[in-house]
């Protein structure tokens, strides 16, 4: 580490933090700041900070990001806190800031199919107001009734839809984000035609917080189909799934979302297929008209049976929200004190080599591997785990079996993304995979946008 990051990454004294919280306590108010006990709620990584701001509006927000920017005090920003595990934890937290009790709708237009909220909105709690209207966000994060939409946005989630109705980038329309200096920022609109601004928003979203304070967000929305029906069927092998995905992809009614995974993976799905826990399952998502969505339900099903695979459950509207509900909870960022999860993001033809590396290096280094593959955008979630965690046997062969795994896995997959991880194995593992070809660039993007590092230090890629 260089003399100057060394410089700009120094913590403040245990007197600089006291005071700096008795400031912000000050200004926002005792009912908008927490300290004490409370503290340990909002703790990121076990990086307790000096005091936590809940603002119910954004001049609230403003107010305690000038008030970090003077200080010199390291801004951490929180939704639920259901996406923390991920990346490295924060060199330095001084300021929680929590934007959970930002969550209204701004403004919402259902013949537009438009919709302006505030980030501390819950996906469960924009879905429920959508639903009179039958329109939708599409995208589906782990713990929707926790997970927040700045949250989706900072980590740049989309889900399993994505294949179908765009991701996260393309879903929003407008960011309303507060800069570390306080000032407010607007990257984008919120009508569909805006182009203001577009790359802007792209750049914010998936950024971590660490360019700026999303405080609010514009989507485009879609309808909520008439009727869904998924298919679910057993295969021999995970190449058979892969196989049969490419017939559905073929149907003329599009697949919402194409998955495989084992049975075992999930409760929900070793519940629903009884006796089927050793193969690897299809299940396609198919919305849309009913009429249309039963007959390619019906020509998937012959379809898979003349493949060689056994079509096991045909999943009414409502049952199919359930299952994928499930099975979207599959990458939540829930770990064990042996376990961790990983993303691999590559193209859709090499799903099926990813996951037989996986699998091998997995069984070489004696790991429990359960996986998911979203086999229409090419992702691939692997949750790894110790088979020995109930033996007694200490973590360290756990901590050294992931390692070796996750390095010789990413020399040939580099966007593999190390999710969530026990605490103490972070420092050794390389959790974003290989570094970018990028990453100068974007070590100057994090200067001019952060030149103290004060938003989320080290949490990125590089540290940034």
């Amino acid at each position: 580490m260089s003399d100057e990051r060394e410089r700009l990454s120094s913590s403040l004294s245990d007197d600089a933090r006291a005071a700096f919280a008795e400031r912000v306590v000050h200004v926002l108010g005792a009912e908008q700041t927490l300290s004490g006990p409370a503290l340990a709620t909002y703790s990121p990584r076990g990086r307790a900070p000096a005091v936590v701001a809940r603002p119910t509006a954004v001049e609230g927000v403003r107010a305690a990001v000038v008030l970090a920017f003077e200080a010199g005090a390291a801004i951490v920003p929180w939704g639920s806190g259901s996406r923390q595990a991920l990346g490295y934890p924060p060199e330095r937290c001084d300021l929680v800031l929590s934007l959970e009790r930002l969550n209204r709708v701004i403004a919402y237009d259902p013949a537009d199919l438009t919709i302006t909220i505030e980030a501390g909105m819950t996906h469960t709690a924009l879905a429920n107001h959508l639903a009179a209207a039958r329109q939708m966000l599409p995208l589906d994060p782990p713990l929707p009734a926790r997970a927040t939409i700045g949250g989706t946005l900072a980590t740049a989630i989309s889900g399993l839809r994505g294949a179908l109705y765009g991701d996260t980038r393309d879903l929003v329309l407008g960011l309303r984000v507060v800069d570390v200096s306080g000032e407010i920022v607007r990257a984008g609109g919120s009508v569909v035609k805006s182009s203001t601004g577009y790359g802007m928003r792209r750049l914010y979203t998936g950024a971590l917080g660490s360019l700026g304070v999303i405080t609010e967000a514009s989507f485009k929305l879609v309808p909520t189909p008439e009727t869904e029906t998924t298919v679910i069927a057993a295969c021999a092998t995970s190449h058979q799934a892969w196989d049969a995905a490419i017939r559905a992809s073929q149907l003329a009614t599009r697949p919402a979302a194409v998955a495989a995974l084992p049975a075992a993976a999930l409760p929900e799905l070793a519940r629903l297929a009884p006796g089927h826990m050793d193969e690897a399952l299809l299940a396609v998502r198919l919305p849309g008209v009913a009429s249309a969505v039963s007959r390619a339900a019906t020509s998937l099903e012959r379809t898979l049976s003349r493949m060689g695979a056994r079509p096991l459950l045909t999943l009414n509207t409502a049952a199919t929200v359930a299952f994928w509900t499930s099975v979207n909870d599959f990458p939540a960022l829930r770990t064990g004190p042996r376990e961790a999860l990983a993303r691999v993001s590559t193209l859709p033809s090499e799903t099926m080599p990813a996951l037989d590396a996986a699998q091998s290096l997995a069984s070489e280094h004696n790991l429990t591997l359960h996986w998911l593959a979203d086999l229409q955008s090419g992702t691939l979630w692997l949750r790894l785990s110790d088979p020995a965690a109930t033996s007694g046997a200490t973590g360290h062969a756990f901590a050294a079996a992931l390692r070796a795994t996750l390095t010789a896995f990413a020399r040939r997959w580099p966007r593999a993304i190390l999710l969530a991880c026990p605490p103490t194995f972070v420092a050794d593992i390389p959790i974003w995979g290989e570094e970018p070809e990028t990453l100068s660039l974007m070590r100057e993007i994090k200067r001019r946008f952060d030149p103290n590092r004060l938003l989320n230090p080290g949490r990125l890629v590089g540290r940034l």
